[in-house]
């Protein structure tokens, strides 16, 4: 269960803006169907990111910056280049990480809880709700640059790690533009998705993992 949050802690998050004042979305069906079209088309993605973590504990905020890439179906890869190189890839059911040039490689079906954390995973970080299971409650807003989705676990098992994570979707391409994942009420970690390509992944070896 350690190496879940371990997990989780190093590849979620994002910041939480208030320049624009959100709203609730009432009426649901017109931003399902347009995301689930663009999810439905959504073949790959790279981008850059900066990760900012906070830990109450320490009283400071860590920032990471590296490349993430997403090649359907359920396949990612986060290459940490700053300040430390750190590398997390995921292929179906099986999770490799590289740090300090030491691999280590699991299974993810062997632990449902992990089952379920891959399923979450690749849906924060395409948002791709589908993916979403019932384990979850979802409330919709919106401004005029996002729509931004809530998510609190209903599973006490999930609640153990994860109190809430929001994510924001460029409303001029349904893409991920933040994402942000509350560990407590203190505890956070925070990303910021930019300079992003679509479609255009062929390298289907950055996913490998022997």
């Amino acid at each position: 269960m350690r190496t879940i949050l371990i997990i989780l802690s190093i590849i979620l998050g994002i910041s939480y803006t208030h320049a624009q004042t959100m709203k609730k979305l009432i009426h649901t069906q017109d931003f399902e169907n347009r995301l689930a079209k663009e999810a439905q088309t959504m073949q790959s993605i790279e981008s850059d990111f900066t990760q900012v973590k906070y830990l109450d504990i320490l009283d400071e905020k860590v920032t990471s910056k590296g490349k993430f890439y997403y090649q359907k179906s359920g396949k990612i890869r986060m290459e940490y280049a700053q300040p430390v190189n750190y590398l997390i890839v995921i292929n179906d059911s099986r999770l490799k990480i590289v740090s300090d040039g030491k691999k280590s490689v699991m299974s993810l079906t062997a632990n449902k809880m992990m089952n379920q954390m891959q399923d979450m995973l690749t849906a924060c970080m395409i948002g791709d709700l589908s993916k979403m299971s019932s384990d979850y409650k979802l409330e919709y807003f919106e401004n005029d640059s996002y729509y931004i989705v809530k998510i609190k676990p209903v599973n006490k098992a999930i609640q153990a790690y994860i109190s809430e994570i929001e994510i924001y979707l460029d409303k001029k391409d349904m893409s991920v533009y933040k994402l942000r994942l509350s560990e407590t009420a203190t505890n956070y970690t925070e990303y910021e998705f930019y300079n992003k390509r679509f479609n255009a992944l062929k390298d289907e070896t950055k996913f490998s993992i022997r």
